[in-house]
């Protein structure tokens, strides 16, 4: 099993080339391990897809700092991949609180994480660019006092629907890289027009998020536009409760049980749960 800081390292060599490596977000330990059995390069929580599988809606407050640290450690300890972790607008408004969320996500053992500008306040959903540089900044301080090789992604959260929101979404892009944010993300990013406007106005790597609707690059093209880094969101937990749900649906409604030959099999999915019990897994 690789230690800490060896995965931190390799989450930081896998950032230095514009490949588009993948990082799907796995939900649990379960989905944890058959990512890891599937040899993806490193994984990531996923916000929305931990509040699913607990009963909560996302990004309404119901998960905590401890709860959010908590399931990053148990997916930390369940592969031998680098982990990033999804922590939201950092548990916090203030820089301070960043500060403190970045230290519990380095001692979670995490090989890096994101922090958004989305506020969660319906009222002023996003902060302003000053403040939202300050926050970004003292994750930066604090990273880099404690684990220089821990990743820090900067997100700006608001939508892209026109070359004034493009524009803006590229100033804090710029603005988070300036302060020493090492990843850079805008997850409504999806026209290519758009995506190739940011990468040659940003000097530093972009996260692309690709489990969604409507996006239909594959590795390849995106790779070739620049990207260096692909991850899903919470596009797989959906469509693992959207199969919950048709399979459910399809025994209520129908009476029938064939959906059930669609089904992993027990040693198909054994096969990825290798190594649990010795902590040897094979990533």
């Amino acid at each position: 099993m690789p230690s800490i800081e060896e995965r931190r390292a390799r989450f930081r060599e896998l950032h230095e080339t514009a490949n588009a490596f993948l990082m799907p977000n796995p939900y649990d330990v379960g989905t944890a391990q058959i990512l890891s059995g599937l040899k993806f390069e490193a994984l990531a929580t996923t916000s929305a897809g931990h509040a699913f599988s607990l009963g909560y809606k996302d990004a309404e407050g119901f998960i905590t700092r401890e709860m959010a640290m908590l399931h990053a450690a148990e997916i930390v300890g369940a592969t031998p991949l680098p982990v990033n972790g999804d922590l939201e607008n950092g548990f916090g408004d203030s820089p301070d609180e960043v500060a403190d969320t970045i230290e519990a996500a380095i001692e979670a053992g995490l090989a890096g994480c994101s922090i958004e500008d989305y506020s969660q306040n319906p009222e002023a959903p996003y902060y302003s660019l000053e403040h939202s540089v300050d926050r970004i900044r003292a994750a930066v301080e604090t990273k880099n006092r404690i684990a220089p090789d821990f990743v820090l992604t900067a997100r700006s959260e608001a939508p892209i629907a026109n070359p004034d929101d493009l524009a803006e979404a590229i100033r804090r892009l710029q603005a988070f890289a300036e302060v020493g944010a090492d990843c850079l993300y805008a997850p409504d990013l999806l026209r290519q027009e758009d995506i190739t406007s940011v990468l040659g106005e940003i000097d530093k790597p972009l996260n692309l998020l690709a489990g969604r609707r409507h996006f239909n690059y594959t590795r390849k093209q995106l790779a070739d536009m620049g990207v260096t880094r692909i991850s899903i969101g919470a596009g797989l937990a959906r469509v693992a409760y959207g199969a919950f749900v048709a399979a459910s649906e399809s025994i209520m409604d129908g009476g029938s049980f064939d959906v059930f030959g669609e089904a992993v099999g027990f040693k198909e999915f054994d096969s990825y749960l290798k190594g649990r019990k010795s902590g040897n897994l094979e990533g």
